[in-house]
């Protein structure tokens, strides 16, 4: 007998956080802190919307989805996960390809505006046939090969990587972390001043009140991570953690410091911290088709995932996206 969805209902705050505990594919972006994070951040513009999938065969999964208001709240679309985020589903087991088939026909047919961006981590929702993708990729380290070998990679196929953070710490430059508000504030004027250098290439501008929710949360699942030189915090990146991964979600730095190559050894902390904690992933995020961006992260000897996008626009939001697109023509 085949498996079919036999209920999808509203899920719990303690299922949704029972199960992105428990889940080995969950990403700090599949939690409920991270929906939350975005409501607040929006005014409620973004509203967390989690939906409980049940299986004939006993098996769950929930979608933690949140629901956008757009267009001055003439229409909505859900967000598997908020800001462009990995997404998908969260589940105690580990599912088969055909309960990852009847998930991603439930979500394309059954929400006319959608935006997914699927799961690098989870291979059956990858090759699911699924129309109209749009193709991306994430860069990550396997962190099970422990640090010595990756430090040893650094040293001798990528000796760059490992030289550039051993003349960071020669400088002088101190790796911390952030502990209060005025550290996060100190970060957003070092973000503020890259938004400058980067001009419209910039893939998102958010603003201060974003970094405030996440520091005021006081989550242990996240760390901004500070480069100090001579006391003055030059760089920084923040990085999110789940129950098997890291990502380097945010990262900026003062650009008259960058010969001092902070962000080297920034990210060489991180990835060493992750290794003695014993997550499995240490993920750098897409690279927003910045190559330059791309380039760095293989630096530190990355792997290529597939992080391929799915948008749904049903015809209402169709026809406001073309209005708009004239009016601003």
């Amino acid at each position: 007998m085949s498996t079919s969805i036999i209920e999808v209902r509203a899920a719990t705050n303690k299922e949704w956080d029972e199960l992105w505990r428990e889940s080995a594919n969950s990403t700090y972006f599949h939690s409920r802190e991270w929906a939350e994070i975005w409501s607040s951040y929006t005014n409620g513009r973004i509203q967390p919307a989690p939906r409980l999938v049940l299986f004939s065969d006993g098996a769950e999964a929930l979608l933690p989805l949140s629901l956008e208001r757009v267009a001055h709240g003439l229409a909505k679309r859900f967000l598997s996960s908020p800001a462009g985020t990995f997404g998908g589903w969260l589940s105690s087991e580990r599912l088969g390809a055909d309960h990852a088939h009847l998930l991603c026909d439930f979500l394309v047919t059954n929400f006319g505006n959608l935006v997914w961006r699927l799961n690098p981590y989870d291979e059956h929702s990858l090759q699911a046939p699924i129309r109209g993708k749009v193709e991306d990729e994430t860069q990550l380290l396997d962190l099970s090969i422990g640090f010595d070998a990756i430090h040893r990679r650094w040293t001798k196929g990528r000796g760059a990587t490992a030289r550039k953070a051993r003349k960071a710490r020669k400088a002088g430059v101190v790796v911390t972390s952030a502990s209060d508000l005025g550290q996060f504030e100190t970060y957003y004027e070092i973000y503020r001043d890259s938004l400058r250098r980067w001009g419209d290439k910039a893939t998102a501008k958010y603003d201060w009140g974003l970094f405030q929710e996440i520091c005021q949360r006081k989550s242990p699942y996240v760390i901004l991570w500070l480069a100090v030189y001579q006391g003055k915090t030059v760089a920084g990146a923040l990085c999110f953690y789940s129950k098997n991964h890291v990502v380097y979600w945010h990262g900026a730095a003062l650009e008259d410091y960058f010969t001092l190559r902070p962000v080297n050894l920034l990210l060489y902390e991180a990835i060493k911290h992750a290794c003695e904690e014993g997550y499995a992933w240490f993920d750098f995020n897409p690279s927003g088709g910045h190559e330059g961006v791309r380039a760095f992260k293989r630096s530190f000897g990355t792997e290529s995932r597939p992080s391929p996008v799915v948008i749904r626009r049903d015809w209402r939001l169709s026809i406001i996206d073309a209005v708009a697109g004239r009016l601003k023509g």
